[in-house]
């Protein structure tokens, strides 16, 4: 095994030589690679058998992969073939933003804990004013099938009520090490001034579940945030909605919408916002569909990727598509009893397959290949009395033909009909909005 993974070193050894890389980016490289080359001595001591040039190298190749993924999709490749670090190439060769936020403002982290023979590493942070993206790795001697991480938190002094999200576990793949990230979202623009860390984390593993508490701190202080101030009315196809302000974060550019509540249609999607410079290259969202915070609301805010590291002679914020639906179809209606489809979008794709007091099953008919943001998800769900329905299990699969959307309700107290208020649904007004931002 350690001599295929050699040679493909060896081969990517050859093709980095090739690459010009700054300095300082060699300089970041060779710290990483001792601050790898130290835990790689708490390795040894518990007997596991990675040599200390191979994460070295992997270090460097990190740095690499960075500043060099977005011009050479084949090094990617390349790279992406060795143990370890697909999964880095996974994480942010679609993001151009987080790309470049790695690249300038990743910071090492040495941290590690260990509890029932697996080890929790913090391998590094991204932090800015919005949130912070914590890179880690777990370790064992021993199988990591079917390990989960739950109750993930990360905790200061300093810090407000925030979310977060968390990428994937192995599953049942059999593995000894694997990498991941967490992002940490803070509800306000937050600027730190205590730069001292706590994540909790509990890890379900064989059986058990295992509290994690390790603390770390960031060396230095976040970049400060740039706002443009618009407050500027726009209106496409009689639907009118102002932005109001654009902050960009080294993570990711905060967009804030305010939408005229009266409105013929209810707006559920800004599907290809976007910033773009005087050459027209585009910054956009950083996940399929329309990611932010009050999504569906008058209010709301909605994070695109980030350009902070480039420097742009102009900048603009565009928009072309959006997904809306007129305000008296923007609910399903179901009596789950009886079985019937008592309201739904006037076009007719959607279609009541099955339901009960437990669950309800419906199906979209499938909708062009070409149209952008051509999502379907359904939101809160509330019975005839206004009561808010739990929703513990929703699951969606796709054929060549139909969408199908089952959702499962925690209870069987409730008083039919349900309203289910629709998130997104492929129903498109189309315009063209182009906004300077000026300081």
């Amino acid at each position: 095994m350690f001599e295929n993974e050699e040679e493909k070193l060896h081969d990517i050894r050859k093709q980095i030589e090739q690459q010009d890389i700054p300095n300082s980016k060699l300089d970041g490289a060779i710290l990483q690679g001792m601050e790898r080359a130290k835990r790689e001595q708490r390795l040894k001591r518990k007997k596991r058998k990675k040599g200390i040039w191979t994460l070295a190298i992997s270090a460097v190749l990190l740095i690499t992969l960075v500043t060099s993924i977005r011009v050479s999709p084949a090094f990617a490749s390349a790279v992406s073939s060795i143990p370890g670090l697909e999964k880095i190439v996974a994480m942010i060769q679609y993001d151009k933003g987080l790309t470049a936020a790695i690249e300038n403002n990743y910071q090492v982290i040495d941290a590690s804990q260990t509890k029932d023979n697996v080890e929790l590493i913090i391998d590094g942070v991204v932090l800015d004013e919005s949130g912070m993206i914590v890179f880690y790795t777990l370790q064992s001697e021993e199988n990591l099938q079917n390990v989960r991480i739950g109750n993930v938190e990360i905790k200061n002094k300093e810090l407000s009520p925030l979310s977060s999200s968390y990428g994937i576990t192995p599953g049942d793949e059999t593995v000894n090490e694997f990498n991941s990230r967490i992002n940490f979202h803070f509800q306000e623009p937050t600027k730190l001034k205590d730069l001292d860390f706590t994540l909790l984390m509990t890890i379900e593993h064989e059986g058990k579940d295992v509290d994690y508490k390790l603390p770390f701190t960031v060396p230095e202080n976040v970049k400060p945030s740039i706002v443009y101030e618009l407050n500027k009315e726009v209106v496409i196809e009689k639907q009118k909605f102002t932005f109001k302000k654009v902050t960009i974060h080294p993570l990711r550019v905060d967009v804030q919408i305010s939408i005229n509540p009266n409105n013929s249609k209810k707006i559920l999607q800004f599907v290809d916002l976007r910033l773009e410079d005087e050459n027209g290259e585009v910054w956009g969202s950083s996940l399929n569909g329309t990611i932010g915070r009050g999504i569906g609301d008058l209010d709301q805010n909605i994070y695109l990727q980030s350009n902070y590291f480039e420097k742009p002679k102009e900048l603009y914020l565009r928009i072309n598509t959006l997904q809306a639906v007129h305000q008296n179809e923007a609910f399903v209606v179901v009596d789950t009893e009886r079985k019937v489809l008592i309201n739904a979008p006037k076009d007719g794709k959607i279609h009541l397959s099955d339901s009960s007091k437990s669950n309800l099953d419906l199906t979209l008919a499938e909708v062009p290949k070409d149209e952008s943001g051509s999502d379907f998800s359904l939101g809160t769900v509330k019975d005839a009395n206004e009561k808010v329905i739990r929703t513990p299990e929703v699951s969606m699969r796709q054929d060549l033909e139909n969408s199908y959307l089952l959702i499962k309700f925690e209870t069987t107290d409730y008083k039919n009909p349900l309203s289910v208020e629709l998130n997104a649904y492929p129903n498109f007004i189309k315009g063209d909005i182009k906004l300077k931002l000026v300081k």
